[in-house]
């Protein structure tokens, strides 16, 4: 059952949809798609596992019957699941394997699980170890398939081991070496089959014969059906092709490619990612070869190969170090811009020091003008929450101070004037028709349409806190009552006792009576009573 599931998922994660297109903003959509794999390897590798553990539990079976013939098989299965997985489980699996071979006394086995074990030494950089155990085997008792097997792992170990060297004297005979293996592929192996015109792919590309290598890689991809991982293997020959010749952008294409196939196939043991990280990083692309030498380094720190572990040591630290230069130069910006921000708020600090002071003064000189202002200052308190708000009231104050100071000044023209001519009576008669009670009437009469307008439901919320029988009934629609009137001033931010009374006329203690009867009333505690007051929303 849960070989069944594993293997339904690998299905599910490997019909993703891979577009391929010729223009140059196709990569683009491949660096897209590889996020989107990338998104996905914990569950390929889960998947994968799961399906190592069904073989693994159907081996425990098999070693209660001790059906050894089938548990070779079965042995070389698992191996063959780790070979590009894990290191250290492939080692182990071949040994088991090749153990059991002696034990059956089956040269063929022999030769196929040592065979199998070279492969393991050669993935882990292990060439000459490798070429030391190929040695020991005799192809010609292997199968044709399986001799052909072992001939591409004779020519990959002396290709490695040449590019390994880059000795003047060594490096040439090893490749001559690789040579002799591809030749005996040609020989053998059926020319249109994936061994035979990948060794010939391998073989020109070693010679330095890059047009002829990239139309094998190309006939493989287009005249057979590949698994993920032979894909993978093709799309990096011709990327490492094209980022030799100097064409960068197909040289990413078909990297991205290997890369997203290597993903796709749970393969651990991988070049693409790291060749891809040093390309983006000669173009100057930071950020995305930072994510694929770390996506390379990942990978090769799972299977535990010391050579992939090498070659992205010489890439890492320039990645890392331009990478880690880029964040500082980020870090810097942001503190200049934090610096700035600072500069800019310590400045409006300033400046609203100087307009509070002015504002003092003002309190001062009138105290009308002082409720003018208090007011005034609630309602800019709130433009934090509401900018209607601060266009109602600070639009409407500013002309009722404006009026008012207007008035105010006629007033002293007038009384300035009547002293001159010394008419005391008429400086009686002129102070005795300024009616404050009025004026006060005409300020709370606009304070309550305009806070009705920006509050229409304010009453209709403000009695939901209240049982039927204590709610207000209001006789003119478009104007509060005191009660209302000192909540809706707590709305607009005016919490403080001294400050509602200040604005209202009304001495702190007639405030605190009125604010501790309403809160009695309420169905709600009285702790929370001004909070769910300023859960009123204006329109």
């Amino acid at each position: 059952m849960m070989k069944h599931l594993s293997t339904l998922v690998l299905f599910f994660i490997a019909c993703l949809p891979v577009t391929r297109a010729s223009e140059a903003d196709s990569t683009q959509l491949l660096f897209q798609e590889a996020e989107r794999v990338m998104a996905l390897r914990h569950q390929i590798k889960q998947a994968k596992e799961m399906h190592i553990k069904g073989l693994v539990d159907s081996l425990k079976q098999l070693q209660v019957t001790r059906e050894k013939s089938q548990m070779f098989d079965l042995l070389m299965d698992i191996q063959q699941e780790y070979e590009f997985f894990v290191y250290d489980s492939a080692f182990h699996y071949s040994q088991k394997a090749i153990e059991l071979a002696y034990v059956l006394k089956d040269p063929s086995k022999i030769a196929f699980a040592k065979s199998k074990l070279a492969l393991n030494l050669l993935l882990k950089g292990l060439y000459n170890d490798a070429v030391d155990t190929l040695k020991t085997i005799d192809p010609q008792v292997l199968s044709p398939s399986r001799r052909i097997g072992f001939y591409s792992y004779f020519y990959r170990a002396y290709y490695d081991l040449s590019n390994y060297s880059r000795d003047k004297y060594y490096s040439p005979r090893y490749k001559e070496q690789g040579h002799v293996y591809t030749e005996k592929i040609f020989k053998e192996a059926n020319e249109n089959s994936y061994q035979y015109l990948l060794a010939k792919a391998l073989n020109h590309l070693a010679r330095g014969n890059h047009d002829r290598a990239m139309a094998f890689y190309s006939q493989l991809i287009d005249e057979h059906p590949l698994d993920h991982h032979q894909l993978a293997i093709c799309y990096f020959g011709m990327g490492f092709i094209y980022s030799v010749t100097g064409e960068n952008e197909k040289a990413k294409w078909y990297l991205l490619k290997s890369t997203i196939e290597d993903m796709l196939s749970a393969t651990k043991e991988t070049a693409a990612s790291r060749v891809l990280a040093e390309l983006l990083f000669n173009e100057g692309n930071i950020d995305d070869a930072y994510k694929f030498i770390h996506l390379a380094k990942e990978d090769a720190d799972f299977y535990g190969t010391e050579q992939r572990k090498l070659e992205i040591s010489y890439v890492l630290p320039r990645i890392e170090g331009a990478w880690l230069n880029r964040v500082e130069a980020q870090k810097n910006v942001a503190l200049d811009v934090s610096i700035g921000m600072s500069v800019l708020a310590i400045i409006i600090i300033i400046f609203s020091l100087i307009i509070y002071r002015q504002l003092s003064k003002l309190r001062k000189a009138r105290k009308t003008i002082l409720e003018s202002n208090e007011s005034l200052k609630e309602v800019n308190e709130m433009l934090r929450e509401a900018n209607k708000i601060k266009v109602e009231y600070i639009g409407y104050y500013f002309n009722f101070s404006s009026q008012y100071i207007d008035k105010l000044d006629n007033l002293k023209k007038v009384i300035s004037h009547q002293l001159l001519t010394k008419k005391y009576d008429e400086i009686a008669k002129e102070l005795k028709g300024y009616n404050s009670k009025k004026e006060r009437e005409q300020l709370f009469n606009n304070f309550d349409r305009i806070f009705l307008k920006l509050f229409p439901d304010f009453v209709a919320r403000f009695n939901d806190l209240f049982n039927e029988e204590d709610r207000i009934v209001l006789k003119d629609p478009y104007a509060l009552n005191t009660n209302l009137r000192i909540f809706a001033l707590i709305r607009l931010g005016v919490r403080d006792n001294e400050k509602i009374a200040s604005v209202l006329d009304f001495s702190v203690n007639t405030i605190y009576t009125y604010k501790t009867r309403i809160k009695k009333k309420s169905i709600v505690p009285n702790e929370e009573f001004e909070d769910r007051i300023m859960d009123i929303r204006s329109v």
